[in-house]
């Protein structure tokens, strides 16, 4: 009988257990209720947001926009990518709207039911469509969007809310992914940024309309074009007929361009050569090629994206095999149309014979952070001090860093400049950062070149190139990433690299058009620090750092790695500290 009354349920225990689990059931509840909520207000302010700045919506007061065209790179003026916008807009069933490109000129009529256009040009260019789109409508899916906004990855920082989705996409053989985004400026809401498949731009000079906040410049595409306002008001008298979709002389088959996926693009794929993939000096040897692409009625590439792949080095042979596909022309209700879709190519290839064989941009960032940085190699704590010079509003001032580290979870970083102070810390689990004074932004610049190398959980493989360079005389490997021209520019926007001699030691770096220079290595410990760095500017020195003293440290109190009310997470940086 003990036995049996060992098994029979205890009746507190069985209380308490029942009110633990009734407890930790309400906490789930709750925590679920809360993350509803939070998603639902955020679906609101973007709804919000999006619905503030778009034109073509009911309630809109009638207006007439103009708006000019251009690359806004320089690098990218001969694409043919200019043109002019307009629309005079009545009401979201009675509109006209004329596009006009070198290559292309289309009116277009809307009246209730009726539809007229007449086409200049036997294609219509996306670019162009996006642009006058996204002109008026920013985010043309917006009912799709929403739902994707509830689950999707949201990150608070820089002032902005960035709320990021992917898409499940490709084929049965190979999965592919489509990325979708929005950011909202998070003091008042206001849109930064749209984009999905087929849509999208960057927005910003907003002006008042009649209640609406318009944005006045719009970026799309690539190769980039600005979209600029130059005329917004009521739209006033228009001729009689101005809105006759009914006049004759119209185009009897319009153009469209559908949206497909994959798998219904590759169905009207006609075969082709196989891919003559280059042999790869560095880099993953297969993986996928990936774009977006634009195919007119006669079933020919006509506009091609960005290319993504595993190795940047078969960009140009994929580009290449992309824009010779040839489809049997598309048909929707017995009508050829224009079609955008992604398309796939898996690339197999093989190393080079009797060449250099460089190791992973991954190899040569960690090396060169084991051999120059003794935050990486450091085994016991250190201080290190330095001195700068750099510009001011009163000339060239000097400041000061200082650098204290006793473990990967245990270090700070200050320094001094003028009225400004900056800090960056870490004291267990918590980082802490603090900006103060006119010149902060010169000390951010201070801590990015003491330590330039990005962390390797912020970059992708293929989009470094490796090759042989020299620095001042000294054989280096240069690692980099971005738009290098055939002449050998980089780009000062895109362009990172950093060239390491073949002890692995970081002799030169380039990011957002600075230059720095790293010499005077001296030893300490088993690591050999640059004593001297000079910081260029369109060759022009800009700040000179000198490190004065590094020196064995006591272990530090954990009071000294705290800055409280400076809570920080680290995000949308490569900085490792």
């Amino acid at each position: 009988m003990p036995r049996l009354l060992a098994f029979l349920p205890n009746p507190l225990y069985t209380g308490l257990h029942m009110a633990k689990r009734w407890w930790m059931t309400l906490l789930a509840v709750t925590a679920t209720w809360a993350m509803l909520a939070q998603a639902e207000d955020l679906t609101g302010r973007v709804r919000k947001s999006v619905e503030q700045c778009t034109l073509n919506q009911p309630g809109t007061k009638p207006f007439h926009l103009k708006a000019t065209l251009a690359p806004s790179l320089d690098r990218d003026k001969d694409s043919g990518r200019t043109g002019e916008v307009e629309i005079w807009w009545a009401s979201p069933e009675r509109w006209k709207r004329e596009v006009r490109s070198p290559a292309f000129h289309q009116i277009q009529i809307v009246n209730g039911a009726h539809h007229w256009e007449k086409n200049e040009g036997d294609y219509f260019p996306q670019w162009l469509q996006q642009a006058a789109g996204e002109l008026i409508n920013p985010v043309p899916q917006l009912d799709q969007v929403l739902p994707q906004v509830k689950s999707a990855e949201v990150r608070h920082l820089f002032g902005q809310i960035n709320i990021d989705w992917v898409t499940n996409t490709g084929t049965a053989e190979v999965h592919n992914i489509l990325r979708s985004g929005i950011a909202l400026k998070e003091s008042d809401g206001q849109l930064l940024y749209a984009y999905g498949f087929g849509w999208g731009g960057g927005f910003k000079d907003y002006q008042i309309f009649h209640g609406r906040t318009i944005p006045t410049t719009v970026n799309v595409g690539s190769p980039q074009v600005t979209a600029k306002v130059v005329a917004l008001e009521d739209l006033g008298e228009v001729p009689p007929g101005w809105f006759d979709a009914e006049a004759p002389g119209g185009d009897p088959n319009p153009l469209r361009t559908e949206l497909i996926d994959e798998i219904t693009l590759r169905k009207n794929l006609l075969p082709a050569e196989p891919i003559a993939w280059p042999p790869l000096q560095d880099g993953p040897l297969q993986g996928n090629v990936t774009t977006q692409i634009v195919v007119d009625r006669e079933g020919a590439v006509r506009e091609i994206g960005t290319m993504i792949s595993e190795n940047g080095g078969v960009n140009a042979t994929g580009k290449e095999a992309v824009l010779k596909m040839r489809f049997k022309p598309f048909l929707v209700n017995g009508e050829q149309v224009q079609v955008m879709s992604q398309v796939t190519t898996p690339f197999k290839t093989v190393r080079p014979s009797g060449g250099e064989i460089f190791e992973s941009a991954h190899d040569y960032f960690e090396r060169g952070r084991s051999v120059g940085f003794p935050a990486a190699a450091a085994k016991s704590p250190y201080l290190l001090h330095a001195q700068f010079e750099a510009g001011a509003k009163e000339g060239v001032e000097t400041g000061r860093y200082e650098d204290v580290w006793v473990s990967e979870d245990h270090w700070r970083r200050e320094a001094w400049f003028g009225k400004s102070h900056y800090v960056r810390s870490q004291n267990g689990n918590k980082r802490y950062q603090l900006a103060e004074g006119p010149e902060a932004s010169v000390l951010q610049l201070v801590f990015r070149v003491l330590e330039p190398i990005p962390a390797i959980d912020t970059f992708v493989e293929s989009d470094w190139r490796i090759k042989r360079d020299t620095v001042n005389g000294t054989k280096t490997v240069r690692v980099l990433t971005g738009y290098e021209s055939p002449e050998g520019q980089l780009d000062p926007v895109q362009v990172r690299a950093f060239w390491f001699d073949d002890a692995g030691l970081l002799l030169k770096t380039y990011f957002r058009g600075i230059e720095t220079e790293r010499a005077d290595f001296q030893d300490f410990g088993t690591v050999k620090i640059a004593h001297h760095i000079d910081v260029l500017k369109d060759g022009q020195m800009a700040i000179r750092i000198l490190v004065t003293d590094v020196t064995a440290a006591d272990n530090a109190s954990g009071k000294t790695f705290e800055v409280r009310g400076h809570e920080w997470k680290r995000a949308f940086t490569d900085e490792v500290r």
